[in-house]
C-alpha cells in the first residue's frame, strides 16, 4: 500500500508541471506544423506551374507560337489544380536567336493558409516559373 500512496503522491505533485511544460512546447509544435503544412503546399504550386510553363512551352514549339493558345493551354492545366495565374508571357523565338528558343513565364501567388489560424502569418507569396524549348522546324 506505501508504494502506492508514493505513486499517487509523485504523480499528484508533477500534473501542474506537465501543463506547464505541455503549454509551453505547443505554440512551438503548431507552429512547426503549419510550416511543414505550408512548404508543402507552395512546392506543389511550384510544380503545377511548371508542368504548366512547360506544357505551354512544348505547344509553343511545336505548332506555331501562338499566344492566346499557348495561355489558353497553361490556364486549362493550373485551373484543373485550383490555381489562378496572374501572368502568361510567351516570348520567342526571336529572329536573332540561332537556336529559335521559345520562353513561357508563368506567375501565381501563392496564399498561406495557415495565417488565418495563427493570424501572424497572412499574405502571399509570389511564385514566378518559366520554361525555355527550342522551336522545331515544321
Amino acid at each position: 500500500m506505501d508504494r502506492k500512496r508514493k505513486l499517487v503522491s509523485f504523480i499528484r505533485r508533477n500534473h501542474g508541471q506537465s501543463v506547464i511544460e505541455f503549454a509551453l512546447v505547443l505554440p512551438m509544435l503548431l507552429i512547426l506544423l503549419f510550416g511543414i503544412t505550408e512548404f508543402g503546399r507552395a512546392w506543389m504550386t511550384v510544380n503545377i506551374l511548371t508542368s504548366a510553363a512547360r506544357e505551354g512551352c512544348r505547344l509553343a514549339v511545336v505548332t506555331a507560337p501562338d499566344a492566346a493558345m499557348v495561355t489558353n493551354r497553361v490556364n486549362q492545366v493550373c485551373n484543373s489544380a485550383g490555381i489562378t495565374p496572374t501572368s502568361v508571357t510567351v516570348a520567342g523565338p526571336a529572329e536573332s536567336d540561332p537556336e529559335r528558343r521559345v520562353t513561357v513565364t508563368v506567375q501565381a501567388d501563392f496564399r498561406i493558409l495557415s495565417g488565418n489560424i495563427l493570424g501572424a502569418f497572412n499574405g502571399t507569396i509570389p511564385l514566378r516559373v518559366n520554361s525555355v524549348m527550342r522551336h522545331e522546324s515544321i
